[in-house]
């Protein structure tokens, strides 16, 4: 217990006392391995997750196309969630671990009550519902402004900083599915931009030569 408090201080310090007693008494830590569902499209929620370690990818999938929409970091919770658990239907996205994650699932009835009874766990919800609205816009602009090229290049530029390494290990397969492409497709570009010196393409994964990660 003393470890979750220190954790959930971390990640939320300005909460008050009785609302961080409260979480940690009725939230249940769970630590997920990496590449594991956290919420998966077409379920139903009964919880709230909030990361207090690790990082989640968020995507969606239509006629078994994925694409990408947002990540979720420690301090974080995934805003999606809240905003179907005044609802009966199932979810629309899918939330999975992109390496071993800490996460506390805050049951429906207690996180309904305190978004009305604490100050700051609703300024939690909104400031995410912000964070969410301008990320989803970005991830909109990206599909609607951007060449395909550009939008790889990006895509492997903020994984190198989540991951804090020029290394990206991931296959082809992976990046198409978040792109919303395909995998020839990613293939054929990272050939070209490679030819520009951009990355090296090893047998195992990607290095990007053109940016300092520290």
């Amino acid at each position: 217990m003393l470890s979750e408090k220190l954790e959930l201080s971390r990640c939320f310090p300005f909460i008050e006392k009785e609302l961080e007693d409260e979480m940690l008494s009725f939230g249940q830590l769970k630590s997920i391995p990496k590449g594991e569902y956290v919420v998966k499209q077409g379920s139903y929620l009964n919880f709230l997750p909030i990361i207090l370690d690790g990082l989640i990818k968020m995507y969606a999938e239509e006629e078994e196309v994925e694409f990408l929409l947002y990540y979720i970091h420690p301090g974080q919770c995934c805003i999606l969630s809240f905003n179907h658990l005044f609802g009966q239907e199932p979810v629309r996205f899918s939330a999975v671990t992109e390496k071993e994650t800490k996460v506390l699932c805050l049951p429906i009835k207690n996180v309904k009550e305190w978004f009305f009874k604490y100050p700051s766990f609703t300024q939690i919800i909104l400031k995410d519902f912000q964070r969410n609205y301008e990320d989803l816009l970005n991830t909109t602009k990206q599909v609607v402004c951007y060449k395909i090229e550009d939008r790889l290049v990006n895509y492997l530029t903020e994984k190198a900083k989540l991951q804090n390494c020029n290394m990206i290990q991931m296959s082809h397969q992976q990046i198409a599915s978040d792109l919303g492409t395909s995998r020839e497709v990613v293939s054929r570009l990272t050939k070209k931009l490679q030819a520009t010196d951009l990355l090296i393409q090893h047998k195992r994964h990607i290095e990007l030569k053109q940016l300092q990660v520290s």
